[in-house]
C-alpha cells in the first residue's frame, strides 16, 4: 500500500477549517506522538503518517468545493479509526486512475 501511495500523482484538497480539520490535525499529532514517546506503535508510526495525508485529503473530483471535501475527510478519517484503510486506499486508487486516464485522454486530443 505504501509504495503505490508515494507514487500518487498530486491532488490534493486544502486542509478544511472547523471539526474536520481539527480532527485530522488531532490525527497527525497523535502519530507524531506515537513516535516520539516510544510507544508500541513507534516503528510504523512514521509511515502512517505518510500515508494518512495523501489517503485522507485526496480531492474526491476535479473541482470539488469545500464542503464536500470536508465531508470525504470526515467519512475517511471515521474509516480510519476503525481500521477501514483498504476501503480508503481503494477509494483513492478509484480516484488516481480516474486523474491517469484523464490525463490521457488530454494528451490523446
Amino acid at each position: 500500500m505504501y509504495q503505490k501511495i508515494v507514487k500518487w500523482r498530486a491532488n490534493l484538497f486544502l486542509l478544511p477549517r472547523g471539526k474536520s480539520g481539527t480532527d485530522f490535525i488531532k490525527e497527525l499529532t497523535r502519530l507524531i506522538d506515537d513516535f516520539v514517546n516510544d510507544t508500541k506503535w513507534k516503528r510504523i508510526s512514521l509511515t502512517m503518517l505518510h500515508i494518512l495525508i495523501p489517503m485522507m485529503l485526496q480531492k474526491p473530483a476535479p473541482k470539488s468545493k469545500a464542503r464536500v471535501n470536508a465531508q470525504y475527510l470526515t467519512k475517511r478519517l471515521q474509516d480510519w479509526r476503525e481500521g477501514n484503510l483498504t476501503k480508503i486506499f481503494d477509494e483513492c486508487e478509484a480516484i488516481q486512475l480516474a486523474l491517469r486516464q484523464s490525463n490521457e485522454n488530454q494528451k490523446g486530443v
